[in-house]
């Protein structure tokens, strides 16, 4: 077998990959075809580790993609020389493919290109339904189309907004030529009025929104009552029965639920969490009217123009991302302003060559950009607007553009065009020398997002394995048999991962204190097992500390009562928390969350059994409830130790904790992975990565500090270096330079 080394990317990737592995429910919508299908071709496709192997599958679907797309571009260009034709076509599919979103997209395991590859799919079967067109097979195309749309929402919405541009494009063509013969022409109305209506009514599936299933349920039976007045009765029917049984991919998440796998989010076994999961009422809503900065309802203070403006501006950021984003700003900002300019060139090219492709591809942008711009209403861009709105909490967590990958890669599409009108033009009127020299540059920036965007897109850097770093230094900061208790979806999905796929340090119970404000959650913590310690992939030191057999019962015990009574409350009065010999004051009217409910639950359960308890380093010093004086640091977690002081071995640390540095060094001199971390002079890392980097640092610094507090210079300086380089700042590199030119001694004084 080849090996292949996994490549685990940051927020989503993890969880899919865990869900294909297991046949599990990831996030709401569900995403149960992309489950499936990622679970067939792991299995079949039997090359390198699963997560490189769903990687693989990824990138294929990118590929078919930029395939389909090259044949509506093959299409358009009929009638044009071979090599022009051929060559045009090529240039569209590749600077559709090779777009720095969609190229980024084809390196993880995400549903995007599978999305894509159905807009595409759908596109280049528009334009055969064109060509067969007053042919028993004409409505055989309809229907397939239908079926890639309806089978598509249990991958993602996305796909769905080909719609629009299907019904201007069969409706354009319906009119722009007409069928001879009279009936035909009624008959061929009544069947675009019925997929325009299945549209309607796959997109109110899609959503849940029963207000939207019923206008597009109305619209459906007079569409079918259309086709029985002329003539056209199988059509609807088999329609209709073709598009269920699209939309039947959702019993998988119904039946797999019931069968409660490993990985079951929002548990949809029962008819309303299923409802709730398609809904995504997990995530609550947000109107094209809210101010999304705001709780939707009616004290938001609504959406201004200026809002909107801004997010145009971030959309047009996204754009000029596409075609050069590792060149520097000014490059990139070029670039970009040549595509633009060869995208309007090459859309007016396309609509005097065959309108109906231009409008087909037109509309497809319209929606998938400026269309997506109105309806998802986003918060500030993640690295704009700063000045503006200084917190987190005001920007998206992230930066959105694999939302509207599919209108970058139509520009692509433009762009191409662009470069074959000029082609033309100079065929027609340039001497030899000046038709080389326009196919060489045209060639040249054909080639240039491949190049521009390698470094970028391609996932080769240091952040390639920092998902998988992070996770795997996590679960082994933690002794056999413990809690981790992590936040955000860096912390989670990368860990399940791990466990389920590597089925490393299960014996870990990781719990995601964002979904334990949710009782479906806490109930299936209080059903599974505790899994056994496997000494041969932890740290040797933890080998004497395992018991042979896993502690009998849950990893959490609580009772179907116990969750159920778990609401957040406000204390009454002050008292004292205790657990064996911990004890915490508490406070008259402090607020308890249900997650630091469980938090308290977990303590009272693990603490006296003389199980660790323990706090990712990015869990926020918020969850701790006042925990601190009981917290000792080691490796990349906070452990709860009772009356933890200076006379255990430990060290007052530079974060207010005490510190395990003994245990701290071992782990992170021998057990840790850190990827290419370590490997450039300095670190060049999306804004993700750079917040794992941020974590790793922390070890290094609490190392150098307790070196510097031991009087031990080397290797203070050599800590500190490396914190450093992964998380450079003036103040730390103040320090370094202290300690370089003026000794250990120079930090201790006054």
């Amino acid at each position: 077998m080849i090996t292949l080394a996994p490549t685990v990317t940051l927020w989503d990737a993890g969880e899919f990959i865990t869900a294909s592995k297991v046949l599990g429910v990831p996030h709401p919508p569900g995403t149960p075809l992309f489950v499936l299908v990622g679970h067939v071709w792991a299995d079949v496709v039997r090359i390198g580790q699963y997560a490189w192997r769903l990687n693989l599958m990824s990138a294929c679907f990118s590929a078919a993609g930029a395939g389909c797309l090259f044949l509506v571009a093959h299409r358009l260009l009929a009638g044009e020389d071979r090599i022009l034709r051929v060559g045009g076509a090529a240039a569209a599919a590749m600077l559709s493919a090779f777009a720095f979103t969609e190229w980024q997209n084809s390196n993880e395991t995400e549903v995007y290109t599978f999305a894509t590859f159905s807009i595409a799919a759908i596109c280049w079967l528009c334009l055969r339904w064109r060509d067969v067109r007053a042919t028993h097979r004409a409505p055989h195309i309809l229907l397939l189309i239908v079926y890639i749309a309806a089978l598509s929402i249990g991958n993602h919405l996305l796909a769905l907004l080909v719609g629009p541009a299907v019904s201007l494009f069969i409706a354009y063509t319906l009119r722009a030529l007409p069928a001879a013969d009279p009936d035909e022409r009624r008959r061929e109305w009544a069947e675009w009025g019925t997929l325009t209506a299945l549209w309607v009514v796959l997109v109110a599936v899609g959503l849940g929104s029963t207000l939207l299933i019923l206008f597009g349920g109305v619209l459906l039976v007079a569409a079918v009552v259309w086709c029985m007045i002329v003539g056209s009765r199988a059509f609807p029917i088999v329609a209709i029965g073709v598009a269920a049984a699209g939309i039947s991919i959702y019993a998988f998440l119904y039946i797999r639920s019931g069968l409660h796998p490993v990985l079951n989010e929002a548990a949809p076994e029962t008819w309303r969490n299923l409802l709730a999961v398609i809904r995504r009422e997990q995530f609550g809503s947000r109107g094209l009217l809210d101010n999304p900065m705001f709780p939707p309802g009616p004290d938001n203070p609504g959406r201004t123009l200026t809002m909107f403006g801004q997010q145009l501006l971030n959309y047009f950021q996204y754009c000029s991302w596409q075609w050069a984003r590792s060149l520097p700003l000014t490059v990139m900002v070029g670039a970009a302003l040549l595509f633009v300019t060869l995208g309007v060139f090459g859309f007016e090219f396309a609509r005097r060559r065959d309108p109906g492709v231009a409008y087909l591809l037109g509309a497809l942008w319209l929606v998938t950009g400026i269309g997506l711009v109105i309806y998802m209403n986003f918060k500030a861009g993640f690295s704009l607007y700063w000045d503006q709105y200084p917190t987190i909490d005001q920007h998206e967590v992230r930066e959105r553009d694999y939302f509207f990958v599919v209108s970058f890669q139509v520009w692509g599409m433009f762009a191409a065009l662009g470069l074959v009108r000029g082609l033309v033009q100079v065929a027609r009127t340039g001497t030899i020398g000046v038709r080389r020299f326009a196919m060489v540059g045209s060639a040249v920036i054909t080639l240039l997002p491949f190049g521009a965007n390698f470094k970028a897109a391609s996932r080769r850097g240091a952040d390639a394995t920092a998902a998988r770093d992070f996770a795997y230094n996590l679960v082994q900061s933690v002794e056999p048999y413990g809690v981790l208790f992590g936040f955000g979806d860096n912390d989670t999905f990368p860990v399940w991962y791990l466990q389920e796929v590597e089925g490393l340090r299960q014996d870990v119970t990781l719990i995601n204190l964002s979904l334990a404000n949710l009782d479906w959650y806490l109930l299936q913590l209080a059903a599974r097992p505790v899994r056994p310690f496997d000494p041969a992939h932890a740290p040797a030191v933890y080998r004497a500390l395992a018991s042979p057999q896993p502690p009998a019962g849950p990893v959490l015990p609580l009772s179907v009562q116990d969750i159920e009574g778990m609401q957040p409350l406000q204390l009454r009065d002050s008292g004292v928390f205790r657990a064996g010999t911990f004890e915490l004051p508490m406070h008259k009217g402090q607020i308890l969350r249900t997650a630091d409910q469980v938090i308290f639950y977990t303590i009272a359960a693990y603490l006296p059994a003389g199980r660790p308890v323990t706090f990712g380093v990015s869990s926020g010093r918020g969850a701790w409830l006042g925990l601190d004086p009981h917290l000792v640091f080691q490796g990349l977690v906070f452990k709860i130790v009772p009356r933890a002081d200076t006379a255990r071995r430990f060290a007052r640390g530079i974060q207010g904790t005490m510190v395990d540095s003994a245990r701290t060094a071992v782990l992170v001199d021998s057990v840790f992975q850190w990827g290419k971390m370590f490997g450039p002079d300095s670190l060049e890392l999306e804004p993700a990565a750079q917040q794992v980097a941020t974590s790793f640092s922390v070890a290094f610094l609490e190392l150098g500090n307790a070196a510097a507090v031991r009087g031990d210079q080397r290797k203070a300086l050599d800590y500190l270096r490396r914190a450093y380089h992964l998380n450079p700042s003036t103040a730390l590199a103040d320090v370094i330079r202290r300690l370089e030119t003026e000794g250990v001694q120079s930090l201790f004084r006054r």
